[in-house]
C-alpha cells in the first residue's frame, strides 16, 4: 500500500472532535482540582467559625470578587496558551486589571484610616503565613491544570505554565478565603496577590520539563 493511500484510509476513520472539547476537558480538570483543594481544607483546617455571618459582609465578597476575577482571567489565559498558534505575552496585562481596582480600594482605605491602624490593615495577623497557605491550598489545582495543559498543545511553555499557575493560585485563594478572616483591601492586594503569584512562578519555572510534548 502506498503512503498516500494509507494516510487517506486512516483519515477516513477519524471521528470528528468538537471544536470546544478542549475547553470542557480543561474545565473538568480545574473543577476537580478545586474540589480536592476545598475537601482538603475542610478535612484538615476547616473554615472560619463565623463564615455564615461573614458571607453577608463586604470584606468577604471583596476577597471573592478579587480572586474570582483572577480565576476568570487566569482561565482565559491558560486556554489561550494551550493552543499552539497563540503566543502574545501582552495578554498578561489583563491580570493587572483586578489588581489595580483592588489597589485603588486599598489606597482609599489607607487614606481614611487612623495612622495607628495602618500597619495592622496592611499586615493583619497572618501576613507571613497567608501567601504560603494560599500556595499550599492551590497545589491540587496546580497539578490538575498542569496535567491537562500537558495533554493539549502549548508551545510557549513558560507563558503557559505561568498562566496555569496563576489560575491555580487564584483558585487556591478563593478556597482559602473560606478560612481567612482578614478583611482589609491593603492586606488582600498585597498578601493574596503574592500567594497567587507563587504558583504562577512555579509553573513558569517547571514548564519546560512538565509541559514539553
Amino acid at each position: 500500500m502506498h503512503t498516500d493511500d494509507l494516510i487517506k484510509q486512516l483519515s477516513t476513520q477519524v471521528a470528528p472532535v468538537a471544536s470546544r472539547s478542549f475547553v470542557r476537558r480543561f474545565a473538568y480538570a480545574w473543577l476537580t482540582g478545586t474540589a480536592i483543594a476545598l475537601l482538603l481544607l475542610l478535612l484538615t483546617i476547616g473554615v472560619r467559625g463565623d463564615l455564615y455571618t461573614a458571607m453577608f459582609t463586604w470584606p468577604f465578597w471583596m476577597k471573592w470578587l478579587y480572586t474570582i476575577g483572577l480565576i476568570v482571567i487566569g482561565g482565559a489565559l491558560s486556554l489561550y496558551f494551550s493552543r499552539p498558534e497563540n503566543h502574545s505575552g501582552r495578554v498578561f496585562w489583563w491580570l493587572l486589571l483586578p489588581i489595580a481596582l483592588l489597589a485603588i480600594t486599598a489606597v482609599y482605605q489607607l487614606n481614611n484610616a487612623a495612622p495607628e491602624s495602618i500597619h495592622h490593615m496592611w499586615m493583619g495577623h497572618s501576613a507571613l503565613m497567608c501567601p504560603w497557605n494560599i500556595f499550599g491550598v492551590s497545589i491540587p489545582v496546580f497539578i490538575a491544570v498542569m496535567w491537562m495543559m500537558r495533554r493539549l498543545a502549548p508551545t510557549q511553555l513558560r507563558k503557559a505554565g505561568f498562566a496555569a499557575g496563576c489560575l491555580a493560585g487564584a483558585s487556591g485563594a478563593t478556597v482559602y478565603a473560606l478560612l481567612c478572616n482578614e478583611s482589609t483591601a491593603p492586606f488582600v492586594v498585597t498578601w493574596y496577590s503574592l500567594g497567587i503569584l507563587l504558583p504562577g512562578l512555579l509553573g513558569a519555572l517547571i514548564a519546560n520539563k512538565v509541559l514539553r510534548w
